[in-house]
């Protein structure tokens, strides 16, 4: 009799290997696909951007600089968007999400080139925006056509889609392991499940690879941080406390404005007179306060880990109403570059008053403030180890937290609309 139950468990247990093996196999190879395609076509995006940005920078339309196009650029975004698809004006990253994942019919095409144009002109002329958000909305777009090419049953499109996503964002992060961590905790419900890391990270580090290829670049900033165990390094971690409350505070404003450019974005005015309205508020802020808060701000955010005395307290706040006009008043992109430059310059400020080290507080904030405006502590503290250094993610871990913890984790993707994906993905993923 036992001899009869050990081997009725015996093939129990082979038959439990060979499926879990043969699904390993079977996402490996899907997921590697997956992150292929999105890393090329994330990269060549941002490639093509790139390009566009320092050909209308050396190339200036009629002598002008490209901002002064900013009320006709933002007027043709919200035209793109806003009369037939108003899902997708502002950020849309997490409606294009829910779109791939809960429409039957595969994803609207065209709505999503649609963004995809808007995101591009809104960038090149100067818009306060970031890249993220169309890198993502690349990757569920690719994954959901995939998932419908493949007839996959709800809970394995889910899988994809979250594998998609999580390859733009390493793309654009140049953090493969931080994406796979981000897409989950910012637009899927913060559920860890393993089976789902999985292709998660195979796509991510197949897309990293991809954009490597391409010789896509990113921010990468090497700190060497000494860890000696005295009193120093106590107040140290004091320093880092005080950090992560303010960095959350500085998160809990960000998520305060760009919830209120949702809002604006989708108001009824008419979305043309909404572009051009915001077009000349840029315009007018930027004679009044200089040019540094349009665009994607990338060179600011890298002088903020090596310059002091640069930086006033006024510039988070500015960059995010420009970020705030430019999403709110018909133009499209996402949120996390401009929290990238909140944050660097943040933790620059903090180093200063604090007498801390400024490209450790740079980092920290950089990491810090995209965990509390977008419920990321995880994926953020992962974030903090791949762009700056083991010795930051130590940091990071408690100033991240925190940051999560005093922005009331609250998000700056539209609440709405994560609930009713997060609803939807623990329907169908179970454990």
């Amino acid at each position: 009799m036992n001899r009869v139950f050990n081997r009725q468990k015996l093939v129990r247990g082979y038959k439990k290997f060979y499926r879990t093996s043969f699904d390993i196999v079977k996402w490996s190879a899907i997921a590697a696909l997956t992150g292929a395609i999105v890393g090329f076509a994330v990269g060549g995006a941002l490639i093509f951007l790139e390009f566009s940005i320092n050909y209308l920078d050396l190339h200036k339309l009629f002598g002008a600089p490209s901002f002064i196009f900013l009320p006709l650029a933002l007027a043709l975004s919200a035209a793109l968007t806003g009369y037939k698809w108003k899902e997708a004006v502002g950020d849309g990253t997490e409606e294009v999400v829910k779109s791939a994942i809960f429409d039957k019919n595969g994803p609207k095409t065209a709505a999503f080139f649609s963004k995809q144009v808007a995101t591009l002109i809104t960038l090149i002329f100067g818009g306060s925006a970031g890249k993220e958000a169309p890198s993502a909305q690349i990757g569920a777009f690719v994954s959901a056509l995939g998932a419908r090419a493949l007839r996959l049953k709800e809970q394995h499109k889910i899988v994809l889609i979250i594998s998609g996503v999580s390859a733009g964002f390493a793309v654009v992060f140049g953090a493969p392991i931080a994406a796979g961590f981000f897409a989950l905790e910012a637009l899927f419900s913060g559920k860890i499940l393993y089976r789902v890391l999985v292709p998660s990270f195979i796509s991510s580090f197949v897309a990293y690879w991809s954009m490597h290829i391409l010789k896509v670049e990113y921010i990468y900033h090497p700190i060497y941080v000494a860890l000696v165990p005295d009193f120093w390094e106590i107040l140290n971690l004091i320093k880092a406390v005080a950090a992560g409350i303010f960095f959350g505070a500085a998160a809990y404003g960000v998520i305060v404005a760009m919830n209120l450019a949702n809002r604006l974005a989708k108001h009824e005015l008419d979305p043309v007179l909404k572009g051009f309205i915001g077009g000349v508020l840029l315009i007018a802020l930027t004679y009044l306060f200089g040019d540094k808060y349009l665009g994607l701000g990338l060179d600011t955010i890298n002088r903020a880990f090596y310059i002091t005395n640069e930086f006033e307290w006024y510039d988070p706040i500015l960059k995010t109403l420009f970020t705030l006009i430019t999403l709110g008043f018909g133009g499209s992109g996402g949120f996390v570059t401009p929290l990238f430059f909140i944050g660097a310059v943040c933790g620059n400020l903090f180093a200063q008053t604090a007498e801390a080290d400024v490209a450790l507080y740079a980092a920290l904030g950089f990491v810090s403030v995209l965990s509390g405006a977008t419920n990321s502590p995880i994926a953020t503290t992962i974030l903090a180890a791949e762009l700056f250094g083991i010795e930051v993610a130590h940091f990071a871990a408690v100033t991240s937290t925190i940051s999560y913890l005093i922005s009331s984790q609250k998000s700056v993707f539209a609440p709405e609309i994560i609930e009713s994906i997060e609803i939807r993905f623990k329907r169908a993923i179970k454990d």
